[in-house]
């Protein structure tokens, strides 16, 4: 099964980077300031923050209860969409000059994305193991 090729070390670290990013979107909506550096004057800025949210929080939350799941069957398209997202954040940052966002994107898209490579290596070798 994948929960067993998983170890204790990147299940903690794949649970930082989602709580990281619900944190950092939470924090956004209280101060969308956060989100995009001196452009609190910015008409967009709210909406760009609530938009983040309505995204990261049940993603987050989703891909965090599913690490601390005893059955972990929903891990791999979990960590694959987070790893996707994160990937998204760094063209976005990318076309808009927001380093914070390039390098967190990144390194939680590396994650998330090594991650979901590891379980899936894993499982086609349990099902062939399995044929």
């Amino acid at each position: 099964m994948q929960d067993k090729k998983l170890t204790r070390f990147v299940i903690v670290v794949n649970a930082v980077g989602a709580g990281i990013a619900v944190a950092f979107s939470v924090a956004a909506l209280v101060d969308p300031a956060l989100a995009i550096t001196g452009s609190a004057d910015s008409p967009g800025v709210d909406l760009y923050a609530q938009a983040y949210a309505a995204r990261a929080i049940p993603l987050g939350a989703a891909l965090l209860f599913s690490l601390a799941s005893r059955h972990k069957r929903a891990l791999l398209p979990l960590l694959t969409v987070s790893g996707a997202v994160q990937l998204g954040d760094v063209a976005i940052g990318a076309t808009q000059g927001i380093p914070g966002m390039m390098v967190g994107g990144s390194v939680l898209a590396l994650i998330h994305l090594a991650t979901a490579g590891q379980l899936a290596v894993g499982s086609r070798r349990s099902a062939v193991a399995a044929a």
